[in-house]
């Protein structure tokens, strides 16, 4: 019988076969093939860096909108540093959101920061997003008359008060308003919060509210008097002063636990402002106007008033800067004169019917009222001059307040809130 052997070619190859398949064995995963996985990406290994820049810097777009951002990545020799790998960042997705390349869509007004990081290093950009030109009308579900409007400094989230104990409120810039239950059917003249949870409400009847959690809960408080109260202020969390009928003067230094009263004059005061934790001033009718550099302890009538027409609103920004207007088209404000804020007179034009004004700069200010429908004047040189503005309302508008220059809104009669993000333009 005679013997085979195999080549020790074949035999080499059988070896290398079997030694394959036992290597192939030991890296399979236990439980059989791993059909998904892929094959290992080498992390990018960036080189120490020095700076991360983006562009733009500002930007503003309209609801819907989109816009490209581009990041930049710099090494120590301050050499552009390619396949950074940007992490991107909305500091508000209800304002914009922002795709992994950059990319923004404008979802929510508001303002809000985009951030581009890489290496440990990041830059941002302010994105200001808006719903539409000029002055637009927004929905605020109620027919009753609001008379103050009041707005957190992020622009989004506000209030807006009016008759029957009306309280209105929205998170989004007043896209959608809905009413907060409160404990009073009198008519409520003014809104003002004291920190972003803290807000009060004041109106006829000596009525106060005051909310500790951004007016879900609105509680009235316990007074000893019983004035109408047209409008509330606060220079601080602590300190708060409200005007009213018979010429009450109502202060808090403790956050509104306790409120004492002084009765001013015989007339109704309509609107008080402070600028600071001592100055302030409130006016009401027949053009009287008081000021107090004590913080209210003490209040001093300007005599001779400036003008006779009712003064329904006051704005005060320093010591030198304050402005008020009022009927027949009453718009007086403050000069520096030798050293001391002294009222000079001036008007919007007789047909204008005046119930509130707001500067949210030096020289950029709002006034709101009627002059066969909705007036809006603003003005851009600190009073000096008023421009008319389409309202795209024809209902008496009673308050006006800005955020910034650009974004705020009037509210009025029937319900009436409207609205601007570019300064009414």
């Amino acid at each position: 019988m005679v013997s085979v052997h195999p080549s020790p070619d074949r035999s080499r190859s059988r070896r290398y076969v079997a030694r394959a398949l036992l290597i192939l064995a030991a890296l399979a995963p236990i439980g059989g093939c791993d059909c998904s996985s892929t094959n290992p990406v080498t992390p990018i290994i960036l080189p120490p860096l020095s700076a991360v820049t983006l562009t733009p810097e500002t930007d503003t777009l309209r609801v819907g909108q989109q816009e490209q951002f581009t990041a930049v990545a710099y090494d120590t020799l301050n050499q552009p540093v390619a396949g950074a790998g940007f992490t991107w960042i909305s500091g508000n997705t209800g304002v914009f959101t922002v795709t992994p390349s950059g990319k923004v869509t404008g979802i929510g007004e508001g303002v809000a920061w985009l951030y581009a990081k890489a290496g440990g290093l990041k830059d941002s950009s302010s994105i200001a997003v808006y719903p539409d030109s000029g002055w637009i009308i927004q929905t605020s579900n109620t027919a009753r008359n609001l008379n103050a409007v009041f707005f957190q400094p992020d622009g989004r989230e506000g209030w807006a008060v009016g008759d029957g104990g009306m309280v209105v409120h929205t998170i989004d810039a007043g896209v959608t308003w809905q009413a907060q239950t409160g404990p009073t059917t009198a008519n409520l003249n003014g809104v003002f919060f004291a920190d972003p949870d803290t807000g009060f409400a004041v109106g006829n009847g000596g009525t106060i509210l005051q909310t500790f959690d951004r007016g879900d809960n609105w509680k009235r408080l316990t007074v000893t008097f019983g004035e109408n109260l047209n409008a509330v202020t606060f220079v601080n969390r602590d300190t708060g002063y409200a005007v009213g009928s018979s010429g009450a003067a109502v202060r808090t230094v403790d956050g509104g636990r306790n409120w004492s009263k002084q009765n001013l004059t015989a007339i109704t005061l309509r609107g008080v402002a402070f600028a600071g934790g001592h100055d302030g001033w409130a006016v009401g009718d027949g053009g009287d106007t008081w000021g107090t550099i004590d913080a209210g302890v003490t209040w001093t009538r300007i005599s001779p008033s400036v003008t006779n027409a009712q003064l329904r609103a006051v704005a005060r920004r320093s010591t030198f800067a304050a402005w008020a207007v009022g009927a027949q088209g009453a718009a007086p404000f403050t000069t520096d004169m030798s050293g001391q804020p002294t009222w000079q007179n001036g008007t919007l034009g007789l047909n204008y019917d005046m119930h509130g004004i707001h500067f949210p700069s030096d020289l950029t200010g709002y006034a709101v009222g009627f002059n066969n429908s909705g007036a809006v004047l603003k003005s851009e040189d600190g009073g000096l001059s008023w421009t008319r503005q389409v309202s795209n309302t024809s209902r008496n508008l009673n308050a006006v307040y800005f955020v910034d220059t650009q974004r705020g809104w009037a509210v009025g009669t029937s319900g009436t809130i409207i609205h601007t993000a570019l300064g009414g333009r």
